[in-house]
């Protein structure tokens, strides 16, 4: 059975990456790698309420199990919302409420439950805790020097063991980028380049330029492909730029076929493997490039 339906208002579609969440859930039984990458520089936790370690392991898991939709920072990503505006964090009490969530999920919205332990969900609840905390006495962030590393040494990378150079070039799209960006932002923007924040209201994520694309193989053997808006166990819909409208067909099992391609793969494959060391070269090196 197979159904289409346009919608004028792009805006309705709630941008659910499922494929990503999915993705995600092997990851959870396994600890963070030793040498994990600071998506940003670590949150100083100023007030002795909160215990520095759980902050900064609470960022390393929030990074590595839900970076991809809630951004490094817990302040929004591709397609979840500020996770320190919700009621459900701000009342939360210890992780009480905030680990009985985790272990539920919400697989209706797209949202998978995660199997964290009771000190894995403390800590997350903490670096959550602290967020909100500095985001309202703002007087008390403090951002480290994050030039710290060999840009030299992060040249080598970039055209060694990073394979960067396979998709970007200093000469061309990365031309002046450490004028465009201060440090800290570009040193998120390595890790998390997907929906940066331009001028404007924000947009859907299937409208970015560097939205995943799908192509949907119908039983007719008919092919269509455009960026993906939602893919379910039951549905799977995709934003035709030609017409500006939305299009979806009902699933069952694997039909019809889709088939995921993500142009920004190569960063996320990078997620387990930065270390500390070529995450500050690389800073360094783009920083350089004026």
């Amino acid at each position: 059975m197979k159904t289409e339906r346009p919608f004028n208002q792009p805006l309705f579609a709630s941008v659910v990456l499922l494929v990503a969440a999915l993705a995600g859930l092997g990851a959870q039984q396994a600890p963070p790698p030793p040498d994990r990458p600071p998506a940003q520089q670590p949150i100083v936790a100023v007030d002795p309420q909160f215990n520095a370690a759980s902050v900064d392991r609470g960022q390393q898991l929030l990074v590595t199990q839900c970076g991809f939709c809630h951004g490094s920072n817990a302040r929004g990503g591709s397609s979840g919302p500020d996770l320190t505006r919700s009621v459900l964090v701000q009342d939360d009490e210890g992780g009480k409420q905030l680990g009985e969530f985790l272990r539920t999920g919400r697989p209706d919205k797209g949202m998978p439950a995660f199997q964290l332990t009771s000190d894995q969900v403390t800590d997350v609840a903490t670096f959550l805790h602290a967020a909100i905390f500095l985001n309202a006495n703002r007087r008390l962030y403090k951002v480290l020097d994050i030039l710290t590393g060999d840009p030299k040494a992060g040249e080598v990378f970039f055209n060694g063991a990073g394979k960067c150079n396979s998709c970007h070039s200093p000469a061309g799209d990365l031309k002046g980028v450490g004028t465009r960006f201060e440090p800290v932002a570009l040193q998120q923007r390595l890790l998390m380049p997907r929906g940066g924040r331009g001028a404007g209201p924000p947009q859907p994520a299937y409208l970015d330029k560097n939205a995943i694309k799908a192509t949907v193989t119908l039983p007719s053997r008919q092919t269509v492909s455009g960026p993906l808006v939602r893919l379910t166990d039951f549905d799977v819909m995709l934003y035709d730029p030609a017409s500006g409208q939305i299009r979806s067909w009902l699933r069952t099992g694997d039909v019809p076929k889709v088939d995921i391609v993500d142009p920004l793969q190569a960063h996320i494959d990078m997620w387990s493997k930065w270390t500390d060391a070529d995450m500050h070269n690389m800073t360094a090196y783009l920083a350089g490039l004026k």
